[in-house]
């Protein structure tokens, strides 16, 4: 392997010059929405020398200097060289739908183009430079980038920009303004008719992804372009902390732990560009609640490793390498190394060459952040997290001492929110390295997609088909239930209180909303009673409309009824799960494998655990549900 070792030099430090709101964000004394970048703020302040794209010389020579000798990074470089190696024998990519998505294309194009021109960029090796021409005249020869579905082309603009940028200059001029062309006729100037009440001024993932990767475009031929890259950034600007108000205050990302990833990357890739090319990020890092969604998504990870998969969430957990990459940047800014551990980063680099799988989506870039990490503050993560907002969590973790490997993952929220479900007072929880409690977390778009229409999938009215589907319903949560009913999708569950405690945390989620004329009022608390018990309580006011209430819970342990309650058993470990002061109350465990639907998404060994009890069974109209979960 060629490296080419650069030796430390010191950089004079160009003062911008003209970046009024540069400064203003810096005094926190104006918001972002009143920021106006003009074609004569571009020529003034953009960077003089290229790379002008994250990957700065600055920052190249701070990477060629650490790889040599920090092992870890040494190990990730390698890494991405071997990667850039086997793709010079791959085929390029064809432009070839999934249903109505180029996304899987653009995606790899990411990996493909970043991998081959960070590589480029560190070595200078040619044949990783002839690479990157053929990806990007290939991706570049498209007919278009999918605008229909713009993801597609946030994600592309940003694989072709870096392929541009990070070359430093060195493709031919005639490949060059291909590229040029293609950033502008096939992502800029698409970008421009699309319907302002879209992506544009969205509040999910997709406004982060698209102006994540139109402000990449823009500052890729900013200096040729800079009418043309003001207007992209300067609309960037004004739309991206609608979507960044999801964070506050506390960092709970609405879309789950999957989408967290997914929208903070270009999040993290429109702060990096406009510091990189500019030399300040408009306060977009400042958002409340940013820096802090590293501790709700490490907190996400139980015990077992898998995530609390809410909402189109997988539960793979924290323990990959995109998380590593994307948490670097995280160690960097909020000064605590406990979001990057460089052992962690070796072993999946490690197991990502035995897999012979190239998993890195942010190569270059990660690089560029990794270094900057340091290893010299560390503050330990706390046991338990309140996570408030628009879709608020709470999480108990394991007390001071504490062996059994207790976890709970609960959540308030509403249904009608990007990707989600009618799960409002639903939870994990594990227990001696078991998730007994389940939640059924991301299911296949494209084939829904093609069952029950774009439409029938991402409607959130109540009737919607959506609803039908058992990991987007209440019947598939552990939730309660009224009257054999559906949620009310609209309802909002705030949470109303949390107590932190190293031994004995409580929280409670306001359900009333949830169920709208289904009952008076409903709120359900959560208390670790000790290291081995959780309290589960509901507090009910009943109406003339209740006639029933199911107290739900789905696992894949198997189950047996005992006297009281239910007896789970996986994995050499027990759990009962017991009904408190209600007497004659039959437990029933019913099986959803297979599922209720052709559709649904299948679980193997899936049951849901039932506590279904009359409104006549109260005494009035006050009703107390109290459930404890307990290892055996």
């Amino acid at each position: 392997m060629k490296l080419i070792k650069s030796s430390i030099v010191l950089f004079t430090v160009i003062l911008i010059t003209a970046v009024t709101p540069a400064l203003a964000f810096q005094n926190q004394s104006a918001s972002l929405a009143d920021t106006v970048v003009t074609a004569a703020w571009i020529k003034a302040n953009l960077r003089k020398k290229g790379p002008h794209l994250i990957l700065t010389n600055e920052a190249l020579n701070e990477i060629k200097s650490t790889v040599v000798k920090d092992d870890a990074l040494k190990a990730y470089y390698q890494f991405l060289y071997k990667n850039a190696e086997a793709l010079l024998t791959t085929p390029v990519l064809e432009r070839k739908l999934e249903g109505r998505r180029l996304l899987g294309v653009s995606r790899e194009a990411v990996k493909r183009i970043g991998t081959l021109s960070s590589v480029y960029a560190i070595s200078k090796e040619p044949r990783f430079l002839k690479r990157v021409e053929a990806e990007l005249l290939n991706v570049c020869d498209y007919s278009d980038w999918n605008p229909n579905h713009f993801l597609d082309v946030g994600e592309m603009a940003y694989a072709v920009s870096i392929g541009l940028d990070w070359t430093i200059g060195d493709l031919p001029q005639s490949t060059r303004e291909i590229v040029r062309a293609a950033l502008i006729d096939k992502a800029l100037k698409p970008s421009l008719k699309e319907n302002p009440k879209g992506w544009i001024s969205g509040t999910n993932n997709w406004n982060q992804v698209c102006h994540g990767g139109m402000v990449a475009a823009a500052v890729a031929v900013a200096d040729q372009e800079p009418e043309l890259s003001a207007q992209i950034i300067s609309r960037a600007l004004k739309n991206i902390p609608r979507a960044l108000k999801a964070y506050a205050p506390d960092g709970a990302y609405p879309e789950g732990a999957s989408y967290w990833a997914y929208g903070t990357t270009y999040t993290l890739i429109t702060i990096s560009a406009l510091e990189s090319a500019f030399g300040i990020d408009f306060g977009i890092s400042q958002s409340p609640g940013f820096i802090q969604s590293a501790l709700f998504v490490k907190k996400l990870a139980g015990p077992s490793g898998l995530y609390y998969n809410y909402f189109d969430s997988g539960s793979g957990g924290d323990n990959n390498l995109e998380n590593q990459e994307l948490l670097s940047w995280f160690a960097h800014k909020s000064g605590n190394a406990v979001y990057f551990d460089k052992n962690q980063l070796k072993d999946l680099v490690g197991k990502s060459v035995a897999d012979g799988k190239n998993t890195s989506k942010l190569n270059g870039m990660a690089l560029v952040w990794m270094v900057k990490a340091k290893e010299t503050n560390r503050k330990e993560l706390p046991i338990n997290y309140k996570g408030d907002g628009v879709n608020p969590v709470v999480i108990f973790g394991a007390g001071s001492n504490d062996k059994s490997g207790f976890y709970l993952g609960a959540k308030g929220g509403a249904a009608n929110l990007s990707h989600g479900n009618m799960d409002a007072g639903s939870f994990v929880f594990e227990l001696n390295g078991v998730r007994w409690s389940v939640d059924l977390g991301m299911q296949n778009y494209l084939q829904l997609e093609s069952v029950i229409g774009v439409n029938g999938l991402w409607n959130s009215a109540q009737n919607s088909p959506r609803w039908t589907l058992l990991s987007k319903n209440n019947f598939g949560h552990s939730t309660l239930t009224i009257n054999e009913q559906l949620h009310n999708p609209s309802g909002f569950a705030p949470l109303v209180h949390f107590k932190d405690s190293k031994t004995n945390p409580e929280a409670s989620f306001d359900l009333t909303a949830i169920y709208k004329g289904q009952l008076g009022s409903a709120k359900r608390n959560f208390k670790r009673k000790d290291a081995k018990t959780l309290i589960v309580e509901d507090l009910l006011k009943l109406s003339d409309q209740t006639q029933s209430i199911t107290w739900a819970m789905m696992t894949q342990a198997d189950a047996e009824v005992i006297e009281g309650g239910v007896l789970l058993r996986q994995n050499g470990k027990s759990l009962k799960v017991m009904i408190k002061d209600l007497k004659n109350v039959e437990p029933k465990i019913v099986s959803k494998d297979p599922p209720p639907l052709q559709y649904d998404m299948k679980v193997e060994g899936l049951k849901r655990l039932e506590f279904r009890i009359p409104a006549k069974a109260f005494k009035n109209s006050e009703a107390r549900i109290i459930v404890e979960l307990s290892g055996v």
